[in-house]
Formats: C-alpha cells, structure tokens, sequence
C-alpha cells in the first residue's frame, strides 16, 4: 500500500527542520566562539567597526532566523498529520493527543516534535534577547563618542548575551535530536 500524501508532505517538512536546527546550533557555537575571543573589542577594521562583534552578532541573527524556519517545518509536520489522522482531510483531529490511542506511534513522534518546538521557542527567545544585547554594543561602538566607562559598559552587553547563549546549548542539543529521532530512517517506524 502506498505512503499516504499527507506522511509524504511531512517528510518533506521534516528534514529541512533538522537541518536549519544544525545549522542554528552551529551559528550559535560560532558565535560564543567570537563572544569568548580576546579580540573581540579589540578588532577594528579600516571604518572603525569590531569586526569580531559584527561577526558574532550576524551568527547569532542568522541562528535565530535558522531557528525560526525549523520551527514553522515542525508546525506544518503537526498541522498535515492532525490532518491525515482525520476521517476526513476536511475533519482534521483537535490535538495531537487525540491520535495517543489509535495511532502511537504517530502520538510519539508529534509529541516529539512538540517538545523540540518549544526547546526551539525558549532558544529563539533567547537568542533574539542576545541580538539585543550585541546590538547595543555595536551602537555604543559606532554611534557613541568615546568616553570613559563605555569600554565596560560594552563588556557587560557582551556579557549579557552570552550568558542568553550559554545555557542553549543543551536545549539546542535536544532539539536537534527530538527532530533527528523523527527523520532518521530507524525512527520512521513511529509513522506507523
């Protein structure tokens, strides 16, 4: 029997989620990476920029944009299979809860999906509020005249945003492995 469309259209959903979660995850170790370098206040190019701060402020954006698209994939993967779990395409089921007995397989991986979902809100949230902060330094470094304490002040936003950044790496772990768990070939026997 063939693959119903609905399992196919999520498939198609599932692995570019995995991917932008690993590339998110991979911006974000570039950017505590530059975060934790000595040469991140130190760094000016021939315009006067931190060249280092301007590089971990775009990984850090890039890692919340990354974030925000695997996201929307795990949305669509619930919103096709509640959908499918349906009698009817037109009667879709009202939660994923709702397919835990007949379909537990199906009820695992959704929940699967579920909690990777809100691993990767709690991430974006950070993240954003760490763009906030690495915004602010950059303003203080190219908008602000140079005067004592503006160093320092500099140094706490930094400081500041990593501290967003530092605690994501075990919730972007989990999400990356929650979506691995539903992509890889091993795990598909809990479409059934």
């Amino acid at each position: 029997m063939a693959e119903p469309w609905w399992k196919r259209a999520a498939g198609a959903f599932l692995e570019p989620a995995l991917l932008n979660c690993l590339r998110a995850r991979a911006h974000l170790g570039a950017a505590l990476r530059d975060l934790e370098s000595e040469e991140l206040l130190h760094t000016r190019d021939a315009a006067g920029r931190y060249v280092v701060l301007d590089c971990a402020a775009r990984n850090v954006e890039q890692a919340s944009w990354f974030l925000a698209i695997s996201m929307y994939g795990m949305v669509g993967v619930e919103l096709l299979a509640l959908r499918g779990c349906g009698p009817d395409p037109t009667h879709p089921v009202a939660s994923v809860d709702d397919t835990r007995d007949a379909r537990h397989g199906m009820w695992l991986t959704l929940a699967r999906l579920r909690s990777a979902r809100e691993d990767g809100q709690v991430a974006l949230r950070a993240a954003e509020a760490a763009v906030g902060h690495l915004q602010a330094a950059q303003f203080m470094a190219t908008r602000l005249p140079p005067v004592a304490g503006l160093h320092a002040v500099m140094e706490d936003q930094v400081h500041a945003a990593v501290n967003k950044i530092l605690p994501l790496r075990g919730g972007m772990f989990n999400m990356c492995f929650l979506l691995a768990c539903t992509v890889e070939p091993a795990a598909r026997i809990h479409w059934t």
